[in-house]
């Protein structure tokens, strides 16, 4: 194992097109300051064009839009600072049918451990 690499094994599912979810393992190279968001951009632009996952969300832990689960936890991508060697596990949000990969249907309202909120306008904006 590279002390400078960081290994995601990633969840893996279109439902049109899958009969059952994969993982994929990913390795990437470690730099200082890199966030989990800005890692999977490296893999959808670098390794494999077709990962699916939100990456416009707002890039400052307000808007949620990137929570995914981190080795069992839901965690915002655009905030989760990495760590060289580490190795973790990215799955989509549980509890929301999957659209693909990464990419889950949060529904009218999306229950996060800072509370209800409510879509307005294509957005999470007003906790309920």
């Amino acid at each position: 194992m590279n002390k400078k690499s960081i290994y995601l094994k990633v969840f893996r599912y279109d439902p049109s097109t899958d009969y059952a979810p994969t993982y994929k393992n990913y390795e990437i190279q470690w730099r200082e300051g890199l966030l989990l968001l800005k890692a999977l951009k490296d893999i959808r632009d670098n390794f494999d064009e077709t990962l699916a996952f939100r990456d416009f969300c707002c890039g400052c832990s307000w808007c949620m839009s990137c929570l995914m689960m981190v080795n069992g936890k839901a965690i915002r991508a655009c905030s989760r600072l990495l760590k060289a060697g580490e190795s973790l596990l990215i799955e989509p949000l549980k509890g929301k049918p999957v659209i693909k990969d990464l990419v889950v249907d949060y529904g009218i309202k999306m229950t996060t451990p800072q509370g209800t909120f409510k879509k307005m306008e294509g957005i999470l904006v007003k906790k309920v």
